[in-house]
């Protein structure tokens, strides 16, 4: 019998390779149980992120939430979190 899954997005609708190079990693995801929280529609739990680019880079904690933007496009959301608050 075929496992029913609740995902809204289809691992292949994402730019895995844009997140990795901002410091996403698809296998870290896998691996902590949060990717299957992504592709349901759902935020990840609480993460420690390093965003890199060329001219940034940041570190913090953070959730993730797949959104697509206004041309329909999956976009990774990243909410960071305020320890002040917590």
């Amino acid at each position: 019998m075929e496992q029913k899954t609740n995902h809204v997005f289809k691992e292949e609708q994402i730019d895995w390779t844009g997140l990795a190079k901002a410091g996403i990693d698809k296998k870290r995801l896998e691996e902590d149980g949060n990717l299957d929280l992504l592709l349901q529609g759902k935020e990840t739990d609480t993460l420690p992120l390093r965003l890199k680019t060329p001219v940034i880079d940041l570190a913090m904690d953070a959730t993730l939430r797949i959104v697509e933007n206004l041309e329909g496009r999956q976009i990774m959301e990243i909410n960071g979190i305020n320890r002040e608050k917590q």
